[in-house]
Order: structure tokens, then sequence, then C-alpha cells
């Protein structure tokens, strides 16, 4: 099985509404062969998604108009993105905001701050989940 660095590049699109944060996660993925897009809302985000279909997303959960979760249920309403991997990074860190992120169908939920190994780990986890179903 190839990797994101030796292998084609793989699309992740991230949806943040912090420049800096959208920005250092992006070069962090970059930096493990990733190739990405970014949004900075849930609404700009479906629209990107739609059109690149990416292999993952992560999505933040707190943002302005529409959150991570109802972001996440978006997507996996949407026939055509369903399929998609949804990784929900935040720093928030209640039980309840776990398992609110596991009701509205995310793949994953990552706290800030995070360890870089950790979410390249998990980006691959998640990646290699979907290519084991299709």
């Amino acid at each position: 099985m190839s990797t994101p660095s030796t292998g084609p590049r793989v699309d992740i699109l991230i949806v943040e509404d912090s420049p800096t944060q959208a920005e250092h996660l992006a070069h962090l993925l970059e930096g493990h062969g990733y190739r990405v897009t970014t949004a900075a809302t849930g609404a700009q985000a479906l629209v990107a998604a739609r059109r690149a279909n990416p292999a993952l997303i992560l999505s933040d959960v707190v943002m302005p108009e529409m959150d991570g979760y109802a972001f996440c249920r978006a997507v996996k309403s949407d026939d055509q993105l369903k399929g998609i991997p949804v990784i929900l990074v935040t720093s928030l860190s209640r039980a309840e905001d776990v398992v609110k992120g596991l009701q509205c169908g995310a793949d994953n939920f990552i706290r800030k701050p995070y360890e870089e190994k950790y979410l390249i780990a998990r980006v691959n986890h998640a990646l290699t989940n979907r290519t084991l179903r299709a």
C-alpha cells in the first residue's frame, strides 16, 4: 500500500475559521505529502467538498454560522459526500463534546493541542479505513 509521501497525492479539506490554525495544519499535512485545501466556514467547505471530493475532511468544531457538528451532519447526509471520513479537531474536551461528535457521524475526534505524530496517525488510519471499505 502506498503512503501519502510515496504514492499518489491525497486531497484533504481543512475547515478552520482561524487563518493561523488553518495555515499551521495545512503546513503540517503538506509536509507529509498531502495536498490541502482550506475553507473558513462550514458553508464554504460544503461547496469545496462537492467540487474537489477530498479523501478526508478535518474540521474545527467551534466556528461561526455552522459549527463542526452541523457541518459533519451535512456531509454525512449528502449522498455525494457521505463516504468521506470527517475528523473533528477541537479544544473542547468534555465527554459530552465527544458524544456529540459521534452522534453527528464523525469518524474521529482529535483534541487540541495535538501532537503531530498523533494527528498524522489518525489521518492515515482514517484514509486506510476508507480504502478498505471501498
